[in-house]
């Protein structure tokens, strides 16, 4: 009996590189007797394999069944090729030549394995803060260049050791091509500085005097994988309260890092969706419910707040650092507001100088800055929420439902406010890191940045350049600038129809036979009419997107100062109520009365339609919030006293029940009236009515108009986006009101709130030039 032998070339693309594909590959061939090669290239992983067909049938199925779980392949092809020479199976050095194809890998948490190593006094890595494998690390966060080799990241000054070395080329070894492999004698050292940059101490000294030091009550800055954190020890109230001063946060609430799910466990509330989303490798921070009763978390943390963020170390520095101090520390980012995070040692000393008593930092650079992941789950379904799309997501995002042409090339240059960019390159989508609100020159500097980065990494040049409609957002005029420079014209998207091609795309409902409609509420974006937009309903029906219905239109007084001021909200929405004249009148300094009057008798103010700011203006009117420190603060004191009033009445299933304000169905002009809500708040108010009740009620009121609206133009579909639909209270009641009747989504892989601005900005040009299909 005769075995025929062939010869077979694969090429392999998706997330391929970073994740220990080649080694698997080389013992998977070896296994199997097979010879040839493999190799990093720009377009993914290439192969050549040689053997009897029978071998080769089984290898390419075990390829793509039995790869690394963190590995993800999205395309495959397998050529005949003529038979070779090759005589065993090796790993070939990569190549640069082809098209970038391959997927960016996020960066990677510290895996078991080498935490037992960490913590083994017997194994030469004992202590190591910079231990990583095949299976953990630093990738995204470290690449210069592709194919991704140590040569294109900033491990590059750092020769591995002979026994680096050795392991490096072990096919045995986990390390076997482990591009970020080190230990202590390669070169990649943990260093103390003080304020002026003088070393105080290094290695494992470093890290014991910094505990020393945080336990203590001092502020220390740590070099993380994304950027520097400033750390205090949690339990000293002094010490928060002196970084509060320092970093100019006077309320907005501080993460914590601890240790283990143990220690976490005596603080927060954790339950079987909380413990699978803390011990994520994404480790993102997880927005936990408090226990009751006695604590050793400082009052100054999280003021006011029923919830602690909490995420566990990523890294192995972190995890060292805590193993030396007794309880969970602040950890939050060393920026100042409205800025990036700082990312080198020059940065750190220069912006915080004697604001910090030391730095805890290492000599391996950052090339892109990251800050910490956030997520939260809904009060009652425990559906997840991202609230910031971060280091363990970006840049990666994999599609389910829908692909992209090879040939679509475009640019979405996302919003203003929580700014990202999207490309679609070669059939993938590369969706950056959340990169903060655009308004400060130094958030300007590191968008372009990025967005140079992408483009040089990838040798991308964009075809389709889209842009929001607001001609004064940083994104807007950076597209438009990039779109003359090569000859293009930038395509607008508007934002808030941005936000429900996001969530068609995301939930692939392009090809739904029923009407889909898309409840998209936030806080600003420019309308098709000039107004601001931001309480819109649009429906998606036989591959057209409809604007139908709309919140009714209100003043916008002092235009983008109505955002930090909530009581000009009220003012603006309850200004004819003769009820609340004097408490409307006693938000307003006695000199500023008559120019308001003046200013609502005369019109002329932007008009807008925000959800956003009608949250705001109820949380003035109940004396909850006048002026905020950040983006959301009046909104979420709002969604916690309407949490509270919930739970008494004894959750989820009582509120079905419940009575909301009234909110009609779009008139025959698609305007939904304020009027009659208005008009039952200020009632309550008058009546003396506890604020949780009305929180309640007005939350139980948009939660029935969006089921409402769902039936009233026959979608049985309801997608639900927007900033707005952060409130895991006004979720969990859409989908208690209305999830038997319809099919209700929110966004699981993204974040509601303009992070994916620029996805959608992306999926609507795409659908627009024929470059998106259904999958398969």
């Amino acid at each position: 009996m005769t075995h025929r032998k062939a010869a077979w070339q694969i090429r392999l693309e998706g997330k391929v590189q970073g994740v220990g594909f080649r080694p698997f590959v080389y013992r998977l061939a070896r296994g199997a007797g097979l010879v040839g090669w493999v190799s990093n290239g720009l377009e993914g992983v290439h192969i050549r394999v040689q053997g009897e067909v029978e071998a080769l049938e089984r290898f390419s199925a075990a390829l793509l069944r039995d790869h690394p779980s963190i590995a993800s392949v999205t395309h495959a092809e397998i050529e005949e090729a003529p038979l070779g020479t090759d005589s065993s199976f090796v790993v070939r050095e990569s190549s640069r030549e082809g098209k970038a194809t391959v997927l960016l890998l996020p960066d990677l948490d510290l895996c078991e394995s080498c935490r037992r190593e960490m913590t083994d006094p017997r194994n030469r890595r004992f202590q190591y803060p910079f231990i990583t494998c095949t299976d953990c690390g630093p990738r995204y966060s470290i690449i210069q260049g592709l194919p991704y080799d140590r040569e294109r990241t900033t491990m590059a000054p750092f020769a591995m050791c002979p026994e680096c070395a050795r392991e490096y080329r072990d096919p045995a070894d986990r390390r076997f091509y482990s591009q970020t492999n080190s230990c202590p004698a390669c070169g990649v050292r943990a260093d103390l500085l003080d304020p002026r940059g003088l070393r105080l101490a290094s290695g494992g000294e470093a890290l014991d005097v910094a505990a020393k030091r945080i336990a203590q009550g001092e502020i220390v800055a740590l070099k993380g994988v994304g950027g520097y954190l400033l750390l205090v020890d949690a339990a000293n109230e002094k010490a928060v309260a002196e970084l509060r001063r320092r970093k100019q946060r006077p309320i907005k609430p501080f993460a914590l890092l601890f240790a283990d799910l143990d220690a976490i466990r005596r603080e927060a509330c954790v339950g079987p969706e909380e413990e699978r989303w803390l011990r994520r490798r994404e480790k993102p921070i997880v927005i936990l419910n408090r226990k009751e009763g006695p604590t050793r978390i400082a009052s100054g943390v999280a003021p006011e707040e029923d919830t602690l963020g909490i995420m566990l170390p990523s890294a192995p520095l972190p995890a060292l650092l805590l193993d030396r101090l007794a309880g969970p520390v602040v950890a939050t980012s060393a920026n100042r507001s409205e800025s990036p995070i700082l990312a080198t040692e020059e940065e750190i000393l220069a912006e915080w100088g004697e604001g910090v008593d030391a730095v805890l930092s290492h000599n391996r650079e950052i090339e892109s800055r990251l800050d910490d992941s956030v997520v939260r789950l809904s009060p009652f379904f425990r559906q997840p929420i991202l609230l910031r799309r971060a280091r363990g997501f970006a840049p990666l995002y994999l599609a389910q439902g829908f692909e992209l042409g090879r040939e679509a090339a475009i640019l979405a240059m996302g919003a203003q406010q929580k700014a990202t960019v999207t490309l679609a390159h070669q059939g993938n989508i590369y969706l950056s890191q959340s990169l903060g609100d655009l308004e400060g020159w130094e958030a300007q500097e590191n968008f372009r940045r990025v967005l140079a980065h992408f483009r040089r990494l990838l040798s991308f040049v964009p075809r389709q350049i889209v842009v929001d409609r607001h001609p004064q957002y940083t994104s807007t005029e950076e597209g438009r600038s990039l779109a003359r420079e090569l000859g293009r014209e930038a395509e607008e998207v508007q934002h808030q129809k941005a936000h429900f091609w996001s969530l068609l795309a995301e939930h692939s409902l392009f090809w739904e036979r029923e009407p889909v409609l898309g409840v998209i509420w936030d806080g600003t974006g420019l309308g098709e009419d000039g107004a601001i937009w931001g309480g819109e309903f649009f429906l998606w029906r036989e591959g057209r997107m409809e604007r139908v219905a709309h919140l009714d239109y209100f003043p916008l007084l002092l235009g983008e100062k109505a955002i930090r001021e909530p009581r000009l909200s009220a003012l603006s929405l309850w200004h004819s109520s003769e009820a609340l004249r004097a408490r409307l009148e006693a938000k307003l300094r006695p000199t500023e009365r008559p120019i308001f009057r003046a200013l609502l008798a005369r019109g002329g103010a932007p008009r807008t339609s925000s959800i956003g700011r009608l949250f705001d203006g109820l949380a003035s009117l109940l004396g909850l919030s006048d002026r905020v420190s950040f983006e959301g603060e009046a909104a979420r004191r709002l969604e916690r006293i309407a949490l509270r009033a919930a739970r008494t009445l004894g959750g989820i299933d009582k509120l079905r029940n419940q009575e909301p304000y009234p909110l009609p169905l779009p008139s025959s002009d698609g305007v939904v009236r304020l009027d009659d809500l208005r008009e039952e708040v200020a009632r309550d108010l008058v009546r003396g009515a506890p604020p949780g009740e009305i929180a309640l009620r007005f939350h139980l009121s948009l939660a029935h108009l969006a089921g409402r609206v769902a039936e009233w133009t026959g979608a049985r579909h309801l997608a639900l986006g927007g900033g707005v639909f952060q409130n895991g209270l006004l979720v969990d009641l859409v989908e208690a009101l209305w999830g038997e009747q319809l099919s209700v989504y929110i966004s699981h892989d993204l974040s509601p709130n303009d992070e994916s601005i620029s996805f959608g900005q992306m999926v609507a040009s795409a659908w627009r030039s024929g470059n998106l299909r259904k999958a398969g």
